[in-house]
């Protein structure tokens, strides 16, 4: 790996290590984003795909090349894309079934630690889905920065997106007492609230929505995991310790990575540490979770978000998409229209959410070839 450092104030060199998270099915993104082709490999805002932009990103010296953790039928298209951008890749380490993100968690730790010993210098590890929006690259670039010193102080560092509205669909953090210029204690993880609850939140000026992205020193996580999910880590590092890499990628040990039981890693650690630190962080985020989202960045002065061969009239406030054949809509309002591989998703954009339920039927009917 190439080294790059990130020299700090008081000239300690500091090595971040962006490891992607690309583990999820984006079922509520249906029929866009299916398992072979997951919502964070398809070029759903640009003509970048969602792990591309992910990892532009993440460009500076500050920065190693980024690892990877996701499944065994997408480290190839992975390779292919970071291939395509012409972007060094750390690490492509393979999970042979999905258990949440506290394994990923685990997993980039013993990696970032593996890593630092290599370099003999002090690694920081960024967790990060491959999936989120962020429209202000440098903010977040900047927010990273900011929270190094408290990773490396050994905070468990979550950084709080700046919220703009009274949002029911993410969870919440409340920031507590100041740790440094930039980073807060967590004084509490509050669950999706209903929208009274948001309205009070976004009142209060002292919370900040929960998106998802650590980071931490390798030996500070491993440290919290082995008092608060010491089945985990343990689990974790046996399977990574007896994996095998195979052109080029790292498979997780199956029969060991099995046994975990799945948690998130907001449950199994960060909740429960006295560690937790937020950095509040104003970047233009959202993680694209629906068709309501993706309408919200993709329409256009008057409304519309139209994509492909569309005729309409009398037409307002619709996301509508094909692959192909013409769609054609007349006296419509509110709707998302999605034509995809020979599969069409019509429903009210308020009832977004709902998606998911279509891809429990099809799963209940037995029709893989469908998903």
């Amino acid at each position: 790996l190439k080294e790059k450092a990130l020299c700090m104030d008081n000239s300690s060199e500091v090595s971040i290590l962006p490891v992607i998270m690309s583990g999820g099915a984006g079922s509520r993104l249906w029929p866009l984003s299916r398992k072979a082709a997951p919502k964070q490999l398809l070029p759903l805002l640009s003509d970048k795909t969602m792990i591309q932009e992910t990892v532009a990103r993440l460009s500076g010296e500050m920065f190693l090349p980024p690892a990877f953790i996701c499944n065994a039928a997408h480290a190839g298209a992975i390779r292919e894309q970071m291939d395509a951008i012409n972007t060094e890749m750390g690490a492509i380490i393979v999970e042979p079934v999905g258990r949440n993100t506290a394994p990923c968690g685990a997993v980039a730790a013993l990696h970032a630690e593996a890593l630092s010993q290599s370099l003999g210098r002090k690694v920081l590890a960024l967790l990060l889905p491959a999936d989120h929006h962020v429209k202000k690259p440098e903010a977040f670039r900047q927010a990273i920065s900011q929270a190094v010193k408290a990773a490396s102080s050994g905070h468990l560092v979550t950084f709080g997106i700046t919220p703009d509205r009274p949002e029911t669909g993410y969870g919440y953090i409340e920031a507590g007492g100041r740790i440094d210029e930039h980073a807060f204690e967590v004084k509490a993880f509050k669950e999706k609230p209903d929208l009274e609850t948001a309205k009070t939140y976004l009142a209060s000026g002292g919370y900040a929505w929960n998106a998802g992205i650590f980071m931490f020193a390798p030996e500070a996580m491993l440290a919290e995991m082995t008092l608060h999910a010491s089945d985990i880590v343990e689990t974790s590092r046996k399977s990574y310790e007896a994996g095998v890499k195979q052109d080029g990628v790292y498979h997780l040990d199956t029969e060991i990575f099995s046994q975990i039981k799945g948690r998130s890693i907001d449950y199994a650690v960060m909740e429960p540490t006295r560690k937790a630190a937020i950095v509040p962080a104003d970047i233009g985020w959202t993680d694209i979770g629906s068709f309501l989202a993706l309408y919200d960045e993709l329409k256009d002065d008057d409304g519309q978000a139209f994509k492909g061969d569309i005729l309409t009239h009398n037409v307002s406030g619709c996301l509508i998409q094909t692959d192909g054949p013409l769609v054609a809509a007349i006296g419509i309002e509110g709707l998302s229209i999605i034509v995809e591989d020979n599969k069409v998703l019509v429903m009210p954009l308020d009832q977004a959410q709902d998606v998911k339920k279509i891809v429990e039927a099809l799963k209940t009917a037995d029709r893989p070839d469908q998903l």
